[in-house]
């Protein structure tokens, strides 16, 4: 089997951001699905993936490690790896469904039989006002979530108090309508400074949080540590840290209870399952980041699966009401969890009608 090209779909997601699929090719038919981090420059990233497929054309797609560590760019090279990071997904994908098998069963077989998610509203909150964070977490607790996650600073609202003010009272206002019964996870987007972060858990006083996401900024690791001694609470973070390189410094310094790997941006899911099992053998919890299209959350379900030390995944709530038969079989989440699909490679396809529908150019930004 050989690689023979890559495509790339994208469409568009409530005026926001896109969603933008890679299909590796090859000479059986056998293809394999990824997904593009929406954040990078895009045409920096579709570039450094067309480098990836002048490299791969003529490769066998089932060397993944071989492929990887040839392609492997400097950490510093954020379009070049998250474009690794798509075609490496696809890679899986295809080594799965040559081996008729899912790929968690290539990672070491499941440790559970389903995976608990948090419904991330936050994209769906287009009015960012607390009126609107309760419409769409009472929404999301509505369709069966059991637990919500908000990230209400946002700057439209305001910089330092202001901004701290708003973001409080969208967190007293979601906690009130939802009740003592759902978790409730804050995501502070690391913009703090320690004493901005502090005061934000001033104004926390009494609430019954799940995790404290990013108090400080994402290279303020005695931030993180001193937030946790002072607290005691859950910390988590790490989103964007790239390769196992980017991990380093949060291992070495156990500033945070959980760690964020995201598939899109770690290096892909040989790298995540690495990060994660360096995490757990250092007693850190893996809820992956992803508040991304269906395909970056069935990696993650994939990796989760095989994984001891999983906590909880990421799910993008609300966002468009046709997400969930952009692939086939459907997108489910019932009762706050999902299933793990016993499918080969990710378990899904896309829908070719539904991606028609709301195509768009993936160099558009």
């Amino acid at each position: 089997m050989r690689i023979t090209g890559i495509d790339v779909d994208a469409v568009d997601v409530n005026g926001q951001h896109h969603w933008v699929f890679v299909h590796v090719r090859t000479d059986e038919g056998v293809d394999g699905l990824g997904e593009l981090n929406p954040s990078a420059p895009r045409g920096a990233v579709l570039s450094a993936l067309k480098e990836i497929e002048r490299e791969a054309v003529g490769q066998d797609p089932r060397r993944i490690e071989q492929l990887t560590a040839r392609l492997k760019p400097r950490p510093e090279d954020r379009p070049a790896v998250h474009a690794l990071c798509a075609f490496e997904q696809g890679l899986w994908d295809i080594l799965g469904k040559w081996l008729d098998a899912p790929v968690h069963a290539l990672l070491g077989g499941r440790c559970r039989d389903n995976i608990p998610v948090y419904a991330n509203v936050t994209r769906a909150a287009l009015e960012g006002t607390p009126d609107d964070f309760v419409r769409q977490a009472t929404g999301a607790v509505g369709d069966g979530h059991t637990a919500v996650k908000i990230a209400p600073f946002d700057g439209r609202f305001g910089a330092g108090n202001v901004l701290i003010d708003h973001g409080l009272q969208c967190v007293h206002a979601v906690r009130e309508a939802i009740g003592p019964d759902i978790d409730l996870l804050l995501d502070c987007y690391g913009r703090f400074s320690l004493d901005e972060a502090r005061r934000i858990v001033d104004g926390l006083r009494g609430i019954d949080l799940y995790w404290l996401e990013e108090p400080v900024g994402e290279r303020d690791l005695d931030g993180y540590r001193q937030i946790k001694r002072e607290t005691g609470w859950r910390i988590a973070g790490g989103e964007r840290a790239m390769l196992i390189e980017g991990f380093w410094p949060l291992f070495d310094v156990e500033a945070m209870e959980v760690i964020m790997p995201d598939v899109t941006i770690t290096g892909g899911i040989g790298e995540l399952k690495k990060i994660a099992s360096i995490a757990e053998s250092r007693g850190q919890l893996t809820a992956p980041h992803g508040p991304f299209g269906p395909v970056t959350v069935a990696a993650h379900v994939q990796i989760m699966a095989s994984h001891p030390g999983f906590l909880v995944l990421e799910y993008a709530w609300g966002q468009v009401p046709w997400r969930e038969e952009l692939v086939s079989p459907a997108e489910r989440v019932v009762n706050g969890r999902m299933d793990i699909p016993d499918r080969p490679g990710l378990g899904l396809n896309l829908d070719p009608g539904v991606v028609e529908t709301h195509r768009v150019d993936p160099m558009a930004a």
